[in-house]
């Protein structure tokens, strides 16, 4: 096939051979491979800089679909004319795009991990930003009456009614609290939390707190203040030492904790102190919920009160252990219970403290 019998327009012309040898050069909208595309894409440019203008981020990368047939008629061209190792048509307008948003904002281009990326859907001039998942650490505290998670509303189990309004039940929880707060605040769509280890609604975690993190699902923002403090309608919620996380951790670090708990025996009772000495620094093996054994640590455990039936203890352990089944045996063994020799429930504990064990892993990238 001779060249002549392909119309390209200049610009696809000038991809295929600089001195444009045996091509009729057309306008755009004639042009064999194109079909106009090269005279939009200052346009669609145009569209990538207004979108990308409204989020923080200093390296990206350009992706881009073509509309069909495009790509198909240039490696026909080619092959009929034996044309190798040229820059294809949407490596050309992939680079343009690029080209411009490194001029006009500033940022570089970074193909293997970049902060956002673009989307241009050429088929339809439509163009979709995705920014890299953004993680972060804290730690909060909270008053009695504040859930960790937010709760199922019982009436519809997810699903949404008049009821609820959005699947979940009208009571306080930090996940609600502080996901709001980060999803207005860095303009996010969606986060997800990682606890390290949890409490009950009716506990209260003093200061430091307890640590968790957050992804933050493509955040348009990146600034995070160092401190929140939050208002739920059963008292205020505390975040503090807010940092941003250099990626996603592969693994969080173990942790110990210190509990202040509140037990209740079903008679009244003396509990000597001997008989709890055996529990420091013991270990204590209970089946978690997936019916797997794990041996945990108690490193100390001390009485606070003893009042007839009542017994107020501070235990510091590894977490992990469930500190209400450490109190009545289920599936935990040597459990107070068993040590005392008395039946004991845990009314309600606090979290007087969370130590970390050395610091959060990333995989390599």
């Amino acid at each position: 096939m001779e060249g002549m019998d392909f119309s390209l327009c200049e610009v696809c012309a000038a991809r295929q051979r600089t001195d444009f040898t045996g091509f009729e050069l057309v306008k755009s909208k004639s042009c064999y491979i194109c079909g106009g595309l090269t005279s939009r894409i200052a346009m669609v440019g145009e569209k990538v800089l207004r979108s990308a203008k409204r989020y923080q981020f200093k390296t990206f990368s350009i992706g881009m679909i073509l509309p069909s047939g495009v790509q198909e008629r240039e490696d026909q061209l080619r092959s009929d004319l034996r044309i190798r190792g040229r820059m294809t048509v949407k490596s050309e307008l992939t680079g343009e795009i690029a080209d411009l948003v490194e001029r006009r904002m500033r940022k570089k281009v970074d193909r293997l991990h970049p902060e956002l990326t673009v989307l241009v859907n050429l088929d339809d001039d439509m163009v979709d930003m995705a920014a890299k998942s953004m993680f972060v650490y804290g730690r909060y505290t909270k008053p009695r009456g504040v859930s960790q998670r937010r709760t199922l509303c019982d009436r519809c189990w997810g699903r949404g009614c008049d009821e609820c309004d959005s699947g979940y039940a009208k009571i306080p929880s930090i996940e609600k609290a502080v996901g709001d707060r980060f999803l207005k605040l860095l303009r996010s769509h969606r986060i997800k939390f990682t606890w390290l280890g949890s409490e009950d609604p009716d506990s209260i975690v003093f200061p430091p707190g307890r640590p968790f993190v957050v992804e933050v699902k493509s955040p348009m923002k990146h600034r995070i203040p160092p401190m929140m403090v939050l208002r739920t309608g059963a008292g205020a919620v505390r975040v503090t030492g807010l940092r941003r996380l250099r990626g996603k951790p592969s693994s969080i670090p173990a942790f110990t904790f210190k509990t202040r708990a509140f037990l209740e025996s079903e008679v009244p009772f003396k509990p000597m102190k001997s008989e709890l000495k055996g529990m420091k620094n013991s270990l204590v093996q209970y089946k978690n919920n997936k019916g797997k054994t794990v041996y945990k640590k108690v490193h100390q455990l001390r009485i606070l009160t003893a009042r007839g039936r009542r017994l107020t203890v501070e235990i510091k352990l590894d977490g992990g252990l469930p500190v209400k089944r450490l109190v009545n045996g289920d599936s935990v063994s040597p459990s107070l219970s068993e040590v005392l020799k008395t039946p004991l429930s845990c009314q309600r504990f606090d979290i007087l403290r969370v130590w970390e064990s050395g610091g959060f892993e990333f995989g390599k990238i």
